[in-house]
């Protein structure tokens, strides 16, 4: 057994909720008569802070707030979420890491109780010591979980991987000083970014085990 911690990201690393979330946001779109997202669109747009991902889409936050905007998405995206499956092998990457004796964690922008409602219908909450999500539906960052658990934590940063599927979630590894993996099939189009590319970039999470890395060591 070995003393290391798994820091996983929850929508679109673990939870399979892109469809959702295009869905739900095409049911606001259409209301207000405005042209809807494929998906390409969404991972090319989709961004961080959230509020900037409005933006993007063409809310004007004169007419509407984006607290307005956000509630009314969140009702939506708990309805369409019910039907989002994990990502193809995220529960052998589990099993996997389960049996080497790491600990895993889930580090969310998803509101806390909401995280913890999806993790429990999908069976998996055995899994993880901790899953550490927002007080609130704006989704403005979890940088600060992040440190307050390592902190509190007996593990040092060359013993950390955080896997996620954004942009946001190599920025977070990178301000903690972790490696990161990044799987790219999620929310965004990693290729749209132009970053350090030593953390590693597989397609699925077939290939983590293969490619996880600490410091220079492979699993």
């Amino acid at each position: 057994m070995d003393n290391r911690l798994i820091i996983w990201d929850w929508n679109g690393t673990l939870l399979n909720d892109v469809d959702a979330c295009v869905q739900s946001m095409n049911i606001m779109l259409r209301k207000r008569k405005m042209d809807s997202l494929s998906t390409s669109r969404y991972k090319n747009i989709f961004t961080f802070p959230v509020k900037n991902y409005y933006e993007n889409i063409g809310f004007n936050f004169n007419d509407e707030s984006f607290e307005q905007l956000s509630v009314e998405y969140i009702d939506l995206y708990k309805q369409e979420a019910l039907k989002s499956p994990l990502q193809p092998r995220a529960l052998e990457a589990l099993i996997y890491f389960k049996s080497k004796g790491y600990s895993q964690i889930i580090l969310s922008a998803s509101e806390q109780k909401a995280l913890e409602m999806q993790v429990k219908e999908r069976n998996i909450t055995d899994y993880f010591e901790s899953l550490l999500g927002l007080n609130n539906i704006y989704a403005k960052s979890k940088l600060n979980n992040a440190i307050d658990y390592i902190k509190k934590s007996a593990f040092m940063l060359d013993q950390i991987v955080f896997i996620g599927d954004t942009f946001h979630d190599y920025e977070v590894a990178k301000a903690i000083g972790c490696e990161s993996i990044l799987v790219n099939n999620g929310h965004q189009d990693l290729k749209r970014f132009n970053f350090d590319r030593s953390g590693s970039i597989v397609s699925d999470l077939g290939e983590i085990s293969e490619k996880m890395a600490f410091r220079n060591e492979l699993i």
